[in-house]
């Protein structure tokens, strides 16, 4: 597996997922991220991605973040991204996909994004 993850139950009972991603998000990596969150979609109210541990993202893992996104919006299932790295950050809003996902400073501040409506 090439991430590790955490679920917590938030104050409002909020089911949530925490992934935290080992070095890279590729096409092979971001699709195990994809398969897992899948798997579990049923189970949770949403997805944080913590990015702290991430040194490469290409564009397939682009793709593969896409997709998740599309796949949790579908289920009314928010994603936040987190600890995003300058390089990494640039990466997003280079491609604007800054508008198209939540990104925040830490863990904390996404969970308290949970209980804001969309």
């Amino acid at each position: 597996m090439s991430f590790s993850k955490e679920r917590v139950t938030l104050e409002d009972k909020a089911v949530v997922e925490i992934l935290y991603p080992l070095h890279e998000i590729d096409s092979f990596n971001g699709e195990e991220l994809k398969n897992y969150i899948c798997c579990i979609g049923g189970e949770i109210d949403g997805v944080i991605i913590n990015f702290s541990r991430i040194t490469y993202l290409n564009s397939s893992g682009l793709r593969e973040l896409i997709q998740i996104l599309k796949f949790l919006k579908e289920r009314e299932k928010k994603l936040i991204f987190t600890s995003i790295s300058e390089d990494i950050k640039k990466i997003f809003v280079h491609t604007n996909l800054d508008r198209l996902f939540k990104i925040t400073a830490d863990d904390k501040e996404a969970e308290s994004l949970f209980h804001e409506q969309d």
